[in-house]
């Protein structure tokens, strides 16, 4: 099997990262709204910030990485993939004509 490129590196480690953004945001978000209905203020602020950076670094890593894939015609972070299409998209299109 040859060596897994780059991008498909990056993808893997921007989908995981992206996976435990999405874990982070739904359990600090109801902490948060938990700590502000009984009128912890402080924790409240700690956690809806955390859950407001958690959200914001995993659409940032994902939608800049999903937009650097389209432009140089690779595919998107998948978790689930265990190989890559090594065909670009111009030798498909030549194959199935």
């Amino acid at each position: 099997m040859p060596t897994m490129p780059l991008w498909v590196r990056r993808n893997r480690a921007v989908a995981w990262v992206g996976y435990v953004a999405v874990l982070i945001t739904f359990a600090t978000l109801p902490m948060a709204l938990t700590a502000a209905g009984t009128g912890h203020t402080g924790f409240a602020l700690l956690a809806g910030g955390i859950c407001a950076a958690a959200l914001i670094t995993g659409v940032t890593l994902v939608s800049t990485t999903v937009h650097r894939d389209h432009t140089q015609h690779h595919a998107t972070p998948n978790l689930l993939a265990d190989s890559w299409d090594q065909t670009t998209a111009a030798r498909r299109r030549r194959r199935s004509r």
